[in-house]
Parts: structure tokens; C-alpha cells; sequence
């Protein structure tokens, strides 16, 4: 035991040599947190935080189905109705021009014959006119808001003729809680998901990539200590291979639990001020287990790099390329939700895919720690590969000294 413990203090002494080195292990996953969380909120969900999407109306009729199109389109919190510019009523052609000048991205053109089509006296058609580059998620909910408001003024109609006592507001609530409705709710599926928010696939993400490379700093470790001579001299001394490798991770197991710590930390406090949703960490344990988990995996990784490298050149730019491919493939820098089916299934072939889900589970569906053990297994399968090959490699490596 006094060996590991030595061990594990000469290495968190070479760590904090380089204070600048260690403090870059915080400040670059960090800045990627914060930066990709506020920069992709766009493209995670369909309308940021505090943020709505402004609508052009034209009317050319001046009639109720044009109020009942505001009214629900105001309603959804979503989107926010301009009819109107210096004071005067948009034209067709003004709203066109703000569309091709990039100024708007949709209108909504309502036809003179609205209210007449409501009774079936007349066809008439509402215009949707959208910039094609516009996510085809708004234009689905804003044709939805049109037929919705189309259907609430026919039926509207029929219960006025009906002779029924209701109009005005009295009369959208009569139409509105009677006959079919629709109710959404929620059913969780065995290993699946809805998609993360911008900042809870960041934060897992990078919090991931952090832990990840700081195997390939306990890789050129060890390869400096075999360049340098220490190495051999370790080696040749009466210690345990075993009491060599725990010492070595001590340090970096705890520098990764700091990390964590950091990068979500970031994500409850930091991101909500600059008008990112505040990340709910969950079960914290269950985190916890993940954190550990993955860290094994990053430094056997790091082991099983330092084992089959030469030099440091050689293990630093073969251990970056390998990180930089699993993060792609893990899910990490390309969300898993967007990438193709098969695609989607090699996510489980690098240990950051099974990491990253396990985080998932935790931060989006609320899951514990008996509900990510399997992902926590996976871990420590890959973990267990790495650490294996690696101690294989170092012995051979012993018995020909």
C-alpha cells in the first residue's frame, strides 16, 4: 500500500508542475460546453428559450378567421403575429419583400373569401409562404395552427346558427371543450429516448471528452518515464506491476472526478445566465457511477496506448486520432438522434457511445443507478479489455528486461 501511495503522489506532483497543462484539462472542455450549448440551441429544439418566431399576416379581409388565426398562433407561445408596418396594414407584396430580404422567414396570406369559406359558401385558400431554407418543423405547426383555426370558426358557425345562447369568447370556450380532444402524454420506451436539449448533449459530451483525454496525458507520462530512464529503473526494482498501475491512476481518477464536477457545475449554473435551460443533474450517484466508469476507461485506454508506442510523437498523435474518431462515432460531436440507423448502432462500438447514453438516461429520462448498469457494465467491459492488453503488453516488457 505504501508503494501505490507513493506512486500516486509522484504523479499528482508531476501534475501540478504544469499548472498550466492542468488547468487547460478544465478550461477547454468548458469552453466548448458553454459555446456549442448557446450556439446549437436552434438546432435541438424548435424555438430557444425566451425566443418566438415572428409570423407576417396579411389580411385582406378584415374578418373574424383572420382574429382566430392570431389569436391561436399567440396562443401556442411560439410565434408572434406582425400585421402591421409603420402603422399600416401589410400588403402581399410588402410582406414578400421582407421575406426575400431575409428580414422575415414566413406569411400567412388570408384571402378575401375566409369568412364565407367557413360556411362552405365559398372554396378559398389560406397562402403559406415560407423561405425554403426554414426547418420544416414550424411550417408543420404553423399549416396546424391555419386548419386548427379554420376548423374552430366552421364549427363556430354551426353552433351559432344552431340557435344556441353562446357568442363571442363564450362561444370558442363552448366549441373548444366539447366533443373530440386531444391529449398528449408520455409513455417511456424500453432504450430510448427523446431528443436532449442543446445543453444536455453538451454537457455529457464534453464532460466525456475531457475524461477521455486525459488518458493520452498518463500515456505520454509513461512514455516520457521510459525515455527518461525512470522507467526501467521502476521496473527492475522489487515492485509490483499492479501497485505501478494503481498508483498511476489514483491521481487521474480524482482529476477526472473534478472535471465532472466542473463541466456540470457549468451546466446548473453557468449556462442558464446566458438564456440556456438550467441542466438537471438527476441522480447524482448515478452520475457519479458513470464518472468512475468512464475514467477507468480513459486510463486504460491511456495504459493500452503507452504500451504499444514507441514514442511520445508516435502515442500523442495516435491516441488524439483514435479520440477524436470515438467522439465522432460516439455521438459526441455529431448528436446520435441525426445520424443514420446504422451509423446510430456503431455508436456502441467506442466505450463514449455507452458513456454518453449512460448520461442521457440520467440527465433525460430521469433514470438512476440500477437503471444504467448496463451501460455501466459496458464501461468496465472496455475498461477491463484496455487494462488487460495493456498489463499483457508491460510484462512482456518485464520478463525481457
Amino acid at each position: 500500500m505504501n508503494t501505490v501511495v507513493a506512486f500516486a503522489l509522484k504523479e499528482l506532483k508531476l501534475l501540478i508542475r504544469d499548472p498550466g497543462g492542468l488547468t487547460m484539462l478544465f478550461l477547454l472542455p468548458a469552453m466548448f460546453i458553454l459555446v456549442l450549448s448557446v450556439a446549437l440551441q436552434g438546432a435541438f429544439s424548435s424555438s430557444k428559450t425566451g425566443e418566438k418566431m415572428s409570423v407576417l399576416v396579411v389580411d385582406k379581409e378584415s374578418g373574424p378567421f383572420a382574429d382566430l388565426l392570431v389569436e391561436g398562433l399567440q396562443a401556442s407561445g411560439y410565434f408572434e403575429v406582425v400585421m402591421e408596418e409603420n402603422g399600416e396594414l401589410l400588403s402581399e407584396e410588402k410582406a414578400r419583400a421582407f421575406i426575400e430580404q431575409g428580414v422575415h422567414d414566413i406569411m400567412i396570406v388570408v384571402p378575401d373569401g375566409a369568412t364565407d369559406a367557413l360556411s362552405y359558401a365559398v372554396d378559398e385558400t389560406v397562402q403559406v409562404v415560407a423561405d425554403p431554407a426554414m426547418a420544416s418543423e414550424f411550417l408543420v405547426a404553423i399549416e396546424a395552427a391555419v386548419e386548427r383555426s379554420a376548423h374552430l370558426g366552421a364549427l363556430r358557425g354551426f353552433v351559432a346558427r344552431s340557435g344556441l345562447d353562446v357568442e363571442g369568447e363564450e362561444l370558442t370556450a363552448f366549441v373548444m371543450d366539447r366533443g373530440l380532444r386531444v391529449e398528449r402524454s408520455y409513455v417511456a420506451k424500453q432504450r430510448t429516448r427523446g431528443h436532449p436539449t442543446a445543453v444536455q448533449q453538451s454537457v455529457p459530451g464534453w464532460t466525456i471528452f475531457a475524461l477521455f483525454w486525459i488518458g493520452q496525458i498518463l500515456c505520454i507520462n509513461i512514455i516520457s518515464e521510459r525515455e527518461s530512464g525512470a522507467y526501467r529503473r521502476i521496473l527492475v526494482s522489487p515492485v509490483r506491476l499492479s501497485h505501478y498501475v494503481i498508483g498511476k491512476m489514483l491521481p487521474f481518477v480524482a482529476i477526472n472526478l473534478l472535471q465532472a464536477a466542473f463541466m456540470f457545475a457549468i451546466g446548473v449554473f453557468a449556462l442558464p445566465l446566458l438564456d440556456c435551460p438550467k441542466l438537471s443533474v438527476g441522480d447524482p450517484l448515478a452520475l457519479l457511477l458513470l464518472t468512475v466508469c468512464t475514467s477507468l476507461v480513459s486510463i486504460g485506454f491511456g495504459l493500452l496506448m503507452a504500451a504499444v508506442s514507441r514514442t511520445v510523437l508516435f502515442a500523442a498523435s495516435m491516441s488524439a486520432a483514435l479520440l477524436v474518431i470515438m467522439t465522432v462515432i460516439g455521438g459526441i460531436m455529431v448528436p446520435k438522434f441525426v445520424m443514420p440507423k446504422a451509423m446510430q448502432a456503431l455508436t456502441l462500438v467506442v466505450p463514449q457511445g455507452w458513456a454518453l447514453d449512460g448520461y442521457l438516461d440520467v440527465l433525460v429520462r430521469g433514470y438512476g443507478v440500477k437503471d444504467i448498469l448496463s451501460e455501466s457494465a459496458g464501461l468496465l467491459a472496455f475498461a477491463a479489455a484496455f487494462f488487460g492488453i495493456a498489463i499483457i503488453r508491460m510484462r512482456r516488457t518485464l520478463d525481457a528486461r
